[in-house]
């Protein structure tokens, strides 16, 4: 959940093995501590690093914000995709 953060707050690093998601939600009404019982939301910057189990195709994966959401697509790497090379004369 990334509600109240801006698409261009929200910086997603990948690299094969792991996702880190940073970014900064800012408050824009200003209310005194002291009117809150209780806040779920914190403001300010976050960072998130997460471990993956497989190693993904980098080149494929993608990333969608809806709704406050934030939607990560991270295809798994195929380990035993082979493809042919031509060999060029020089």
């Amino acid at each position: 959940m990334v509600a109240g953060v801006k698409p261009d707050d929200l910086d997603v690093a990948i690299t094969r093995d792991k996702v880190t998601i940073r970014g900064k939600r800012s408050e824009d009404r200003t209310v005194s501590s002291e009117d809150y019982y209780h806040r779920e939301l914190y403001w300010g910057s976050f960072s998130r690093t997460i471990v993956l189990p497989e190693e993904i195709d980098v080149d494929e994966a993608e990333a969608v914000e809806k709704y406050g959401l934030l939607i990560l697509r991270l295809p798994k790497l195929d380990k035993h995709r082979q493809t042919k090379l031509r060999v060029k004369a020089s």
